[in-house]
């Protein structure tokens, strides 16, 4: 696998809109409103979850960068934050209120310490899915400090030493503009 990726997940698909202020390795590639949530992390690889993304982007984005921001997802919900659940949004861009889905999320639960949930889903006879509430339940249990969906669905994959180790949603592999991943 490139880059010496031990485990690589599906990330958040910043390409499929145009919103959100998105940060990759330190660089600002982006810096549009968005009403979707983010999760900025630094160069220490610690988790700041915005539930309200800031209104005036690009400022924000050159903030951020000052401050050691080096990566961002623009996705969500936030799931947990400050080791609580968050409430679930009732008006966003996916259904929050229930539903079983294929889902990927992320949590730290402590310094360079990070929990990645990889649930499959919209198969009989296999898996339905899981809904959100449950995922950040899951969180919680695991004692998750911060906790982020990310993009989920026919994307949900998870590969291991190279390998796919999960069953998406499609039969096969979704082609995504960007990954999250751990090398050596």
């Amino acid at each position: 696998m490139r880059n010496n990726a031990i485990v690589a997940v599906n990330g958040d698909f910043a390409t499929f809109n145009n919103g959100g202020i998105i940060i990759r390795n330190g660089s600002l590639f982006r810096a549009n409103r968005s009403t979707r949530h983010m999760l900025a992390i630094d160069q220490n690889g610690d988790f700041i979850p915005y539930i309200n993304p800031p209104d005036d982007a690009k400022p924000a984005g050159d903030e951020m960068l000052a401050q050691g921001v080096w990566q961002t997802m623009i996705f969500g919900p936030v799931l947990v934050a400050d080791g609580a659940a968050v409430p679930l949004p009732e008006n966003f861009f996916i259904n929050t209120s229930g539903a079983l889905e294929p889902r990927t999320a992320i949590a730290q639960l402590g310094p360079l310490h990070y929990l990645i949930l990889v649930v499959d889903g919209r198969q009989d006879g296999y898996s339905q899915g899981v809904s959100l509430e449950k995922l950040q339940e899951m969180f919680l249990e695991y004692g998750a400090i911060t906790a982020f969906n990310l993009d989920g669905g026919g994307s949900t994959t998870m590969c291991f030493q190279g390998n796919v180790i999960n069953r998406p949603a499609n039969g096969g592999q979704r082609h995504v503009p960007d990954i999250i991943y751990i090398a050596e």
